[in-house]
């Protein structure tokens, strides 16, 4: 990532995620997916930022509570996948490019969670916001979509950069660790992992950002490289597909 780019993460609610990608240089700030307005804006004030967009990723009130607050404070465009997202200004759709002075953000469509869900990727800088639809060892549960479209959006995620941070729209990483831990309890690497990541979140508060190609071995749901993964899945007889469906329905009850 560039030396004067940098992404700041906003814990919100509960368990989400908001975050200001920030470039030092020219007081600039992109704003991602922002549920609680004031922590947003107190971090814009004290670092003298101008916004130069709000990108949301999908339409669920817990990644656009805050929009309203923020552009009442100080006006900017809103980048939205849909029209009823309250002060939606630009929509997207899959592979327009989000106009910026100091990113490049790529959009990808990635139904699933909904239907009108979009991550957006940055290729040059390595980074992607994937809101709902990839989560560390886990993945969103499926709401509007079906299981097809959110294993052909993960199969789109998997596509990119093993070099890409990912970061992601909520703190559920050691819940979904746990969870794969119950199912692949001889899988050593998801044991080795889980204390890097509890010292991680004990340092900063958080466990992103996470590597997207170290995800591509641990996390299931996204791929089924790992001898393991692809022995379990041949001794229950499913394709990828059936596989993603039979985690899917197990994380759901978890």
């Amino acid at each position: 990532m560039q030396d004067l780019l940098n992404v700041k993460i906003i814990p919100q609610l509960k368990d989400n995620y908001s975050y200001i990608v920030v470039n030092k240089n020219l007081h600039s700030a992109i704003i991602i997916d922002p549920s609680e307005a004031s922590p947003i804006i107190n971090f814009i004030k004290e670092n003298n930022l101008n916004i130069e967009a709000i990108l949301i990723t999908h339409h669920h009130n817990d990644h656009t509570s805050g929009i309203n607050d923020i552009i009442t404070f100080q006006k900017t465009e809103v980048f939205s996948p849909n029209s009823n997202i309250n002060n939606t200004t630009r929509l997207v759709k899959d592979g327009e490019k989000v106009p910026s002075n100091f990113t490049n953000f790529k959009v990808l469509s990635t139904p699933g969670h909904t239907l009108d869900h979009v991550v957006y990727y940055d290729k040059q800088n390595k980074i992607l916001f994937s809101g709902d639809t990839l989560f560390r060892f886990g993945c969103g549960r499926i709401f509007e979509g079906n299981y097809k479209q959110m294993h052909n959006s993960l199969e789109k995620i998997k596509g990119l950069s093993n070099y890409t941070n990912v970061y992601c729209g909520h703190e559920y990483t050691i819940h979904n660790l746990n969870f794969l831990s119950s199912i692949f309890k001889d899988f050593e690497p998801l044991g080795k992992i889980k204390d890097k990541i509890l010292d991680q979140i004990k340092k900063f508060d958080s466990s992103m950002p996470f590597n997207l190609g170290e995800e591509k071995v641990l996390n299931p749901f996204l791929s089924l490289e790992s001898i393991y993964f692809k022995d379990f899945m041949k001794n229950k007889d499913f394709d990828s597909l059936g596989m993603f469906q039979y985690l899917r329905d197990l994380r759901n009850n978890y």
